[in-house]
């Protein structure tokens, strides 16, 4: 049996945090009393010149989004295992990866095993979270101490306090979400406003959290206005085979933006079929750098 570290009492944590210990920028948003207020000042600390006053660029709007944009269903496409039923009962399971296993507790050394593999690739993710994923290969020898250990802090952290306060992940309740490791997909970002596609960015993992863009489109597949982000190499042609994809991915798109100001969905095109990444809302906690490109051909 693993032993883990019983937690102090929220009620002698919070004494404490009072008297001036544990004076993290986790906790001093998860227990200020106005966490808009928190978030505005650490947009304006983070994005210098950012106008949530009067929003004048898609940086301005996806952080005024993040502040005052509540609408609940963001809630429910940020968990990830919620996500995954929404899809089925959209009529959308064709989207799905299916887990091998799914469970709102924690992780641990028993019901690991009830529903894997051998010589298999896994990856682990928790749902009320971005990047706390982990890659693994279940084998007879495979320790999974680590991993139980590494999900449990994840489990014990609210995600919504990490990053200028993202209110969407306050209220989702930690669970663990296995699915196939299916390796290194090329990732298609759809950055989406008023329920209309806006954008299309290519983009593959060299590591985690670290992504490579190849190149920005705008719907149609051609060179776009602006782009957000890492600079790429340069805008490449899409190929017929990489314009079928795209017309494919667009009705899923357009299904899913419905209703939202702003949403990034990613979808995988994996043997000629398209799958479901996640819904992102304010991707990188709003910290986005923007630059306009023109084509000067």
């Amino acid at each position: 049996m693993i032993e883990f570290e019983k937690p102090m009492p929220i009620k002698d944590y919070m004494a404490e945090f009072y008297a001036g210990k544990h004076q993290t920028e986790y906790n001093i948003c998860r227990f200020c009393d106005d966490k808009e207020k928190f978030a505005r000042e650490w947009l304006e600390r983070e994005v210098p010149g950012i106008n949530l006053d009067n929003p004048q660029n898609i940086v301005d709007r996806i952080g005024y989004y993040k502040i005052y944009d509540r609408n609940p269903i963001k809630q429910d496409w940020t968990d990830k295992i919620t996500a995954l039923e929404l899809l089925r009962n959209d009529g959308l399971s064709e989207l799905r990866i299916e887990p091998v296993f799914t469970d709102r507790n924690y992780l641990t050394e028993h019901n690991y095993y009830w529903h894997l593999s051998n010589n298999t690739n896994y990856i682990l993710r928790c749902n009320h979270g971005s990047g706390w994923n982990m890659k693994f290969r279940k084998e007879d020898s495979f320790n999974p101490e680590y991993l139980i250990r590494k999900s449990h802090e994840w489990c014990n952290l609210n995600y919504a306090y990490i990053s200028g306060y993202e209110w969407q992940y306050e209220c989702i309740k930690p669970g663990i979400v296995i699915q196939p490791d299916l390796g290194e997909l090329l990732n298609w970002e759809f950055w989406c406003e008023n329920g209309e596609i806006v954008n299309v960015c290519r983009a593959k993992k060299l590591k985690k959290n670290i992504m490579m863009y190849l190149s920005w489109y705008d719907k149609d597949g051609n060179p776009p206005e602006w782009y957000i982000g890492t600079k790429p190499l340069n805008f490449k042609v899409m190929s017929q085979k990489e314009r079928e994809i795209l017309n494919r991915m667009i009705p899923y798109v357009e299904h899913l933006c419905k209703g939202f100001k702003f949403v990034r969905v990613d979808l995988y095109s994996i043997n000629n079929e398209v799958k479901f990444s996640e819904m992102t809302f304010t991707p990188c906690a709003g910290k986005l750098d923007l630059r306009w490109v023109k084509d000067e051909r």
